[in-house]
């Protein structure tokens, strides 16, 4: 029984975790992991695209910003796939 409740609670976990790291536009979905062309294929031209830099002032990805109503869509790319997700209200 003790098994059944952690496969349970491990899959609850699991879909919570996949759900935090994707942002729908209109009827698509973006994740962790898709490719730049994917993102620019569902989500357009973003209004922003801010390149991001290391310590030593590197280029390591950018970040691309998508307004969405009151909301702000900020996509992170680090060789040429999503790294992450935020949405700021």
């Amino acid at each position: 029984m003790k098994r059944w409740l952690f496969l349970v609670a491990g899959l609850m976990l699991a879909f919570a975790v996949q759900a935090s790291d994707s942002v729908r536009f209109g009827s698509r979905v973006i994740t962790v992991g898709d490719s730049e062309s994917k993102v620019a294929e569902i989500a357009g031209e973003p209004v922003r695209r801010v390149q991001l830099e290391n310590k030593f002032g590197g280029a390591v990805g950018y970040r691309l910003d998508y307004e969405q109503g009151r909301k702000t869509v900020q996509i992170y790319i680090s060789q040429g796939r999503v790294e992450a997700i935020a949405e700021l209200y």
